[in-house]
């Protein structure tokens, strides 16, 4: 029986080991969390290429949904250089993305040649991120071609509501903010915990929440395990029609002027002596229009107050001023005669990218396209939309006055700027004069004043 003196000193001995637990618990979590933050360090986060190596650059390693592709073309290689968002990125495999469709329709096309459509799509970026990539990889892939792609979807209001990241690295957003669970390669994750451990775990079960129930059909890669719940896939259509409403137009000026510096970047590569295109894609609100019909019912809104072809006769006014010689394709009007005719959607699930067969559609109606302007020197017939898509609600004049402040306008430094979610490089290579800078409270539109009114309804 334990004496009054001996109880003090067994719980002071229980205590001390409790404490030499909690210590060595401690110790040995730090210790593994240093180990993990290295290994992430060294093996998880890939290193952006260096320009003047010559070692082949491993695009799948930094996430980009392509392969190990030489720094120097073959003898016999024409290698295009393709840029874009996620819908270039694809949710398909390599071999079934439009880039894949292209290079396998131009490789049985051009006798002699053998084509390489390197795939640069870079999910959650915008025209403003297409310039930069272009600036990176045209220094480290020797190319023949570059190809754009401008998602009618979102692109444009990315950069004018600075929904992406100012500052580019390669594939970024994917290395950086991707998800761990429905990319295995992907590298980073947010940093929320003090231990790195807990992050990941933490990044995992939060990135699950997304992942659709069903199983991915052959041919699709992670991207496509992303499905929407139906009003947040309602959201993000109707945020897609932003485009094409009359109203938006002051607040989506920054990201016109993004699409002119792309324009303009196309007409120099253009004249360097390299071949270039510009390719728009539509989005599905455009294709389907019994989706369009019930996102604007959900949201109380009117079909007769969107002007459906806004975006494409803005972008192509835009191409007219600054590229002409660049050839500029819409493939909204094969899209919506392919849905009519055969009644597929083209769209994967409620993912918001094009399924397999929009896919291919893309990638054959660029190849033919790109044939005729590329190689055969003639200028394609572009089907337009059936009449009942069209309801212009801006006419040419008003058009162009309203892209006058990006078009080299003399009263560009009376234009006053408020509002962005971050700092806002605003004409940014067009005045010559010091760059504009505002800053405003989160999700906050960018607006623009003019020193004189302009009338666009």
């Amino acid at each position: 029986m334990a004496t009054d003196g001996q109880a003090p000193i067994k719980n002071t001995s229980r205590l001390l080991n409790l404490a030499l637990v909690l210590l060595f618990t401690t110790v040995s979590l730090g210790i593994a969390d240093l180990v993990f933050r290295y290994y992430e360090r060294t093996r998880l986060v890939p290193q952006k290429p260096e320009i003047a190596a010559t070692e082949p650059v491993n695009l799948a390693a930094l996430s980009y949904n392509d392969g190990i592709v030489e720094r120097q073309s073959a003898e016999d290689e024409f290698r295009i250089l393709s840029f874009g968002d996620s819908f270039t990125y694809s949710v398909m495999e390599p071999a079934l993305s439009y880039n894949g469709i292209l290079q396998r329709q131009l490789d049985e096309a051009v006798e002699g040649t053998r084509f390489r459509v390197i795939n640069l799509g870079e999910p959650a970026t915008g025209t403003r991120h297409f310039r930069a990539a272009h600036d990176f990889w045209s220094q480290v892939l020797e190319h023949d071609a570059v190809l754009f792609h401008i998602f009618l979807g979102n692109d444009v209001l990315d950069d004018a509501y600075m929904y992406s990241s100012v500052v580019w690295a390669p594939n970024d957003a994917v290395l950086k903010g991707g998800n761990p669970v429905l990319d295995a390669a992907n590298a980073r994750v947010p940093r929320k915990y003090p231990l790195r451990m807990l992050d990941y775990a933490y990044a995992y079960w939060m990135s699950a929440r997304t992942q659709s129930e069903k199983e991915l059909p052959e041919g699709y890669n992670w991207a496509g395990l992303t499905s929407f719940e139906p009003d947040v896939f309602e959201r993000i259509n109707y945020q897609y029609l932003e485009n094409f409403d009359p109203g938006k137009l002051d607040d989506l000026l920054p990201g016109y002027e993004q699409v002119h510096l792309l324009l303009r970047r196309a007409a120099e590569i253009s004249e360097s002596g390299r071949k270039v295109a510009v390719v728009l894609g539509p989005g599905e609100p455009q294709v389907d229009d019994a989706l369009r019909a019930s996102v604007l019912a959900a949201n109380n809104a009117s079909e007769g107050d969107y002007d459906m072809e806004l975006s494409v006769r803005i972008i192509q006014r835009l191409a007219q001023r600054v590229a002409p010689e660049v050839p500029l394709l819409d493939l909204t009007p094969d899209f919506r005669r392919a849905r009519h005719q055969t009644g597929e959607s083209l769209f994967f699930r409620r993912n918001t990218h094009w399924d397999r067969a929009g896919n291919q559609l893309a990638g054959e109606t660029i190849a033919a396209h790109l044939l005729d302007q590329w190689f055969n020197g003639t200028a394609p017939t572009v089907p337009g939309n059936d009449a009942s898509y069209r309801n212009e609600l801006v006419g040419p004049e008003q058009i162009d006055a309203y892209l006058e402040p990006i078009m080299g306008a003399d009263d560009e430094a009376a234009i006053s700027v408020t509002g962005a979610v971050r700092s806002v490089h605003l004409f940014d290579g067009i005045s010559g004069e010091p760059d504009n800078w505002a800053i405003a409270a989160l999700n906050e539109p960018v607006r623009i004043g003019f020193p004189q009114a302009r009338a666009i309804q």
